[in-house]
């Protein structure tokens, strides 16, 4: 009897410690299940977070900070808390934690940190298959977009998607292609219909102006306006012509989901002027900066359908504005008269697109200007009236270190075609020199061309037929390189043109105040303007329009990762 209770008593010991490796195994099957579960609500609040971040257009704010109580299926026992604190314009600190309410109580707790990066984030976009420059003065922070060759003398804190890239920059050089980002569609029908508008009557805003006065989110202008100095523009500024740039001071603040400004036109930025854009830019023209200007600065994204160029000032009055390619250098304290512009005689150049349309037709032209050469005995273009055509037959100046009809060396040559034909002359002997020189080119019609050199009229080595008509096959004015496509090598200043025939008193020394100055391009900018565009996705995220009119958001980053995901 007593080895009975003894093998009963054996039996139930084991029978109990059975049961309770199985209740434990249970207990621990079921935290593991919730351990799983949690984790992967955890993980789903840092994609709740990735989401709102790069589509913050439903929020009130500028972007997500995070929230508690947060739930995949409404009305389960199971919540996930999320913090966000921004790093800075692309990088953001994210913590997430996830837990069961049971008897409310936290159980199964689950914590993730993480930092996102949004990228690429498109800072800059040149919508343009023309190749590119950015000057020294220019800085992007963010990743740049252009499907032609770009050259990068500035500094560029992200990656590049070009055709080809000169230069150097922090991030990587990528395929255009590889981007997955469309451009911005804006267009002012879509925004004037959807949102409020004050209309903009006059075509200058003066100094110190605040808008809107009437609390619209856009401020329209049908036609082109300027910016006379510490203009602010709350509201989303649209101009169906050019923007102009005057004075510094100037700023334009993006409303929620709108961009900070849409331009029609070109957006021109003059000596001295400077602009400040909080949000996204979307230009259909060109951008052109001076070199004078104050400074360019965005706050968000600047995309530009034709790309950015240097300008220099014409100070005749008639905005003649000259585009400066390659990048010559500005000598502030170096010209002859203030500053002059030095060309490398590899590329630099100027070119005014608009001559066409003021030096065609002119029955007398007098053009003057200083020089400075760091050669001599060399063939080197100075001004010529299109793209090099290897023939002195248009409207054109270049040194040459041997006449063609004289046989003279170290001469200059010039030329001009009318409508009734063309002619060209050759300097006398060795009038080249490294010292400073004035040069000035007269016609009128029915007569030859004067060549006067410091105020003297140059006596000949060649002089071809006197010709008369009116000035044709200009198609712009190029300064730095010739009719045979060489470069100019040295300094250039005070560059004068005239619509009449001047006298050599008139000449020399220039004179300031004369009739008929029809473009001065002075050439005394400081050089020192500095352009700086950081990407802030933001402040650039928009609510647009399809072509079939359905709503889209569009930001400037094509994507964001995650950098490091850890458990706490």
């Amino acid at each position: 009897m007593l080895v009975v209770l003894f093998v009963v008593m054996a039996i139930t010991v084991l029978s109990l410690a059975f049961i309770a490796q199985s209740d434990m195994e249970l207990s621990v099957g079921e935290n593991m299940v919730l351990r799983t579960e949690m984790d992967y609500l955890a993980e789903s609040g840092l994609e709740h977070a990735r989401g709102l971040i790069l589509n913050p257009q439903d929020l009130s704010s500028a972007y997500w900070t995070g929230a508690v109580g947060q739930q995949l299926t409404a009305g389960s026992d199971d919540y996930y808390d999320v913090s966000v604190i921004k790093l800075g314009e692309c990088n953001y600190s994210i913590n997430s934690e996830a837990y069961r309410k049971k008897a409310g109580v936290k159980v199964g707790r689950s914590r993730l940190s993480a930092e996102l990066r949004l990228d690429p984030s498109i800072a800059y976009w040149a919508n343009t298959t023309d190749s590119q420059r950015l000057s020294s003065g220019v800085m992007v922070s963010g990743d740049v977009y252009c499907p032609g060759t770009l050259t990068n003398n500035g500094v560029i804190n992200g990656d590049v998607f070009s055709g080809a890239l000169n230069g150097s920059i922090v991030g990587q050089h990528k395929d255009v292609g590889e981007l997955d980002l469309e451009w911005p569609r804006v267009t002012s029908d879509d925004f004037l219909a959807n949102y409020t508008k004050e209309t903009i009557d006059s075509d200058s805003l003066p100094v110190g102006s605040f808008l809107p006065a009437t609390g619209s989110q856009i401020c329209w202008r049908d036609g082109d306006l300027e910016l006379a100095g510490a203009v602010t523009i709350d509201a989303m500024l649209i101009v169906e012509g050019d923007l102009i740039v005057r004075d510094s001071g100037n700023v334009i603040l993006a409303p929620k989901n709108l961009p900070a400004l849409f331009v029609a036109g070109d957006v021109i930025i003059e000596d001295g002027g400077r602009l400040d854009i909080f949000g996204l830019a979307v230009v259909n023209g060109k951008m052109y900066v001076n070199a004078g200007s104050a400074g360019f600065n965005v706050f968000g994204g600047f995309f530009v359908e034709g790309g950015t160029l240097e300008t220099t000032a014409d100070s005749s009055g008639n905005s003649h504005i000259a585009n400066v390619y390659n990048g010559p250098t500005w000598e502030p304290l170096g010209g002859q008269s203030a500053g002059a512009l030095r060309f490398d005689g590899v590329d630099d150049k100027v070119k005014d697109e608009s001559a066409a349309g003021y030096l065609n037709g002119l029955s007398a032209v007098t053009v003057s200007f200083w020089l400075k050469s760091d050669v001599v005995g060399s063939s080197r273009g100075l001004l010529f009236g299109k793209e090099p055509t290897g023939f002195d037959e248009d409207f054109g100046i270049r040194c040459d270190k041997a006449g063609t009809f004289s046989g003279a060396a170290n001469i200059i040559k010039a030329s001009i075609r009318t409508t009734a034909g063309c002619t060209q002359i050759e300097s006398s002997s060795n009038v080249q020199t490294t010292n400073w020189q004035h040069l000035a080119l007269v016609w009128e019609s029915g007569a030859g061309l004067k060549l006067y050199i410091n105020g003297k009229l140059n006596p000949l080595s060649y002089e071809g037929p006197a010709i008369a008509g009116t000035i044709s096959g200009i198609d712009k004015l190029v300064l730095g390189q010739g009719a045979k496509g060489k470069y100019w090598d040295g300094l250039i200043d005070d560059v004068r043109i005239y619509n009449w025939a001047l006298s050599a008193d008139d000449i020399y020394p220039p004179t300031d105040g004369l009739a008929g100055l029809v473009s001065h391009w002075k050439l005394d900018e400081q050089g020192l303007y500095n352009i700086m565009i950081v990407a802030a996705p933001s402040n650039t995220a928009i609510v647009a329009w399809s072509q079939e009119g359905v709503e889209e958001k569009w930001s400037q980053s094509a994507g964001a990762f995650f950098r490091s995901i850890q458990r706490q």
